[in-house]
This record gives structure tokens, C-alpha cells and sequence, in this order.
């Protein structure tokens, strides 16, 4: 079996960096709330999708003990000017962004397509705005939480490679 190496993988972080990528936000299943389920491996899209963000920040990043990027797992990580194995990918999701909706899942989209007619540079799409989903690369399901507009929210997830 070939390995793949380091500089394949930072290959594909090149190639996934230069792709259209949004953050799509769901309401899941209400079921959830009680028992959590796992996420597949199979899934082409979220279960109920609320709506979606375009990443506006997509960084190569590198482990780094005293980084100021922080995980929910306590790693951390720190931004290279060289291209690396890791991508971080950012948004901020607004205030009024799925205000009163509950949010159960978070998956993150290659290749988005807007309709026509959606005006150039839209960041946020609903699902009617949406002629192509692209492709779901990661899926996460989470604790429910009910969006009020007196937040904004800032997504950030690194993507190994």
C-alpha cells in the first residue's frame, strides 16, 4: 500500500483552499435533543438546512502549543505563511443569521452554486437560493441552540490533511 507524503497532502490543501467553500448550519432532528446520534459517513447534506456562509478566511495553519488558535480539544494552532497540511477555515455568521432557529448540525461545502438571479458577492444563502449544494466534506452535530439576534457567531474549523 503507498503512503501518501506530506507534500501530497499539502497538494490537496492547495486545491481545497481554492474552491468555493460555505458553512451551512441545520436544524437536524428534534430527537437529537434527547438521544444523540452519531454523524454518518454517508450523508450528502444536512438533515434540515437552515442556511449557509461563505468562508471568508481560509488559512494555512500549523500545531502550535502556544498558538492563539484554540479547538474545543485544547489544541492549538498558529498561522503559517507556508502552505501546510492544516487549513483553517473562518466565517462569521450575523446577527440576524437564522434568528429563532435552532441549530442542531454544522457541515462544511465545496463547490457551492448560487442560482441566477442571487446578486454577486451574497455570502449568506437559504436553501432556495441554492442551484448546486456542492459536496458536504464534514458534518457535525451539536447541542441545540436557539439563535437570537444578539449574537454573532464565528465558525472556525481546521481541516487535516
Amino acid at each position: 500500500m503507498a503512503v501518501l507524503q506530506n507534500i501530497g497532502r499539502i497538494a490537496l490543501a492547495k486545491a481545497v483552499a481554492a474552491q468555493t467553500i460555505h458553512i451551512a448550519w441545520g436544524r437536524g432532528l428534534p430527537g437529537w435533543d434527547d438521544i444523540p446520534q452519531p454523524e454518518p459517513t454517508t450523508a450528502l447534506g444536512l438533515v434540515d438546512e437552515i442556511c449557509r456562509r461563505l468562508v471568508t478566511d481560509v488559512l494555512y495553519v500549523k500545531p502550535d502549543d502556544a498558538g492563539d488558535i484554540e479547538l474545543p480539544s485544547g489544541a492549538r494552532y498558529s498561522v503559517s505563511a507556508e502552505p501546510t497540511t492544516y487549513l483553517l477555515l473562518r466565517c462569521t455568521f450575523g446577527f440576524t443569521d437564522a434568528q429563532g432557529e435552532t441549530v442542531r448540525e454544522m457541515g462544511v461545502f465545496f463547490g457551492t452554486v448560487a442560482k441566477p438571479g442571487v446578486p454577486e458577492g451574497q455570502r449568506l444563502l437559504l436553501p432556495d437560493d441554492i442551484a448546486q449544494a456542492g459536496e458536504i466534506y464534514t458534518l457535525e452535530h451539536r447541542v441545540a441552540n436557539v439563535r437570537t439576534g444578539s449574537t454573532r457567531t464565528l465558525e472556525e474549523i481546521i481541516l487535516p490533511f
